[in-house]
């Protein structure tokens, strides 16, 4: 058995993650109002010192359990790589729910692929 496998659904890799990323991705575009909510929260607490201390708080409480899930289930990728991935991702939805004439015709499918495919080594 791999390392963080528990004998209970796919095995980890490249293609997992993969997988994961599009469901990320899904989850966020059927929830567009409350992405855009937690946009406008993001440029508040640039304004209000008190919200940036408890909005970075959550943020990176959840940040961190993404990364333990990440860890814990053995998926391909370090620290830095978890880190660049999550940060694409966040790039890849900021100009398509802000901008999305600004991505052409480059489909979320392919990015996802390409952001995947250039952070997580092959396994």
């Amino acid at each position: 058995m791999r390392p963080g496998r528990t004998g209970h659904g796919p095995a980890p890799s490249r293609e997992l993650v993969t997988e994961l990323m599009h469901w990320l991705i899904r989850r966020m575009t059927h929830d567009r109002t409350g992405y855009l909510a937690m946009l406008e929260l993001r440029l508040e607490a640039t304004r209000r010192p008190e919200l940036r201390t408890q909005l970075t708080r959550t943020v990176r409480a959840g940040y961190g359990e993404s990364l333990a899930f990440h860890r814990d289930r053995g998926l391909p990728g370090d620290h830095d790589a978890f880190l660049l991935l999550y940060l694409a991702m966040t790039g890849v939805l900021l100009e398509h729910f802000t901008l999305p004439d600004m991505l052409g015709d480059t489909g979320l499918d392919r990015l996802v692929e390409a952001v995947v495919t250039r952070i997580i080594p092959a396994g």
